[in-house]
């Protein structure tokens, strides 16, 4: 995007940071943080942001400060507060806020440990989806990822597949647990996993190879979950890097 582009969208932005629908307002900040430093005259909008009534759209702005400025530190304890929300929407929006932090949010693990045993799926599935965004640095929540592939939402299932293959080498354990999602009746859950068992990589995840095996030759399968199977099947063979 053209720079003159650019200031004009912060522009815009900026000014629909004060808009009275909240929703508008954060997606205002959410946009202003994809942006990053090139936003950083929204940066006196965005704190008067923070004194809304309205909690996601401090939140939002907060986040959107943090990836202007670099200085995510200062904001980190009050996502991770926002995380510890017992009513609304709140909880969610946060982790999706500490999945744009990626790795720098590793002292949230815990809490979204935590919620991965959450009463609302879409807390299950938003905190699987933060952790996948840490990586290895996300490692302790590789027991709590593992049980969360049997949940009964596929949606989850599929975001701590995803997870654990983001995790890589360090989450081989979870293997064993794998294998039995590539029968999954989602789609997404088995390329998720299949996905997942190719970046764990080593001996442990060589052992997947037959059901990947069984995958490829299943006519029924579809021709991309097939392709992943291919793909997956020769990584593993040679033991090439994701």
């Amino acid at each position: 995007m053209a720079e003159s582009n650019v200031d004009e969208r912060v522009k815009v932005l900026g000014l629909a940071l004060g808009d009275p629908q909240v929703s508008v307002a954060w997606n205002a900040a959410r946009d202003l943080a994809r942006l990053g430093p090139a936003a950083s005259e929204a940066l006196p909008q965005l704190a008067e942001a923070l004194k809304s009534r309205d909690a996601t759209t401090v939140l939002w702005a907060r986040y959107a400060i943090a990836k202007i400025t670099g200085d995510t530190q200062r904001h980190m304890p009050f996502l991770i507060e926002a995380l510890k929300e017992k009513k609304g929407s709140g909880r969610g929006m946060a982790a999706a806020a500490l999945a744009g932090l990626g790795p720098e949010a590793v002292e949230a693990v815990p809490l979204l440990i935590a919620d991965l045993k959450d009463a609302h799926s879409d807390n299950r599935w938003g905190a699987a989806g933060a952790l996948a965004n840490m990586g290895p640095a996300a490692r302790d929540a590789v027991p709590a990822l593992t049980e969360a592939l049997k949940d009964w939402d596929e949606k989850v299932r599929w975001y701590a597949a995803w997870a654990l293959g983001e995790i890589g080498e360090e989450a081989a354990s979870a293997v064993p647990d794998l294998i039995p999602c590539l029968d999954d009746y989602d789609e997404d859950v088995r390329g998720f996993a299949i996905r997942a068992l190719a970046k764990i990589g080593g001996e442990e995840a060589r052992t997947a190879i037959p059901a990947l095996r069984a995958r490829l030759e299943d006519e029924t399968e579809t021709e991309a979950i097939r392709e992943e199977a291919r793909r997956a099947i020769e990584q593993l063979a040679d033991g090439s890097p994701p």
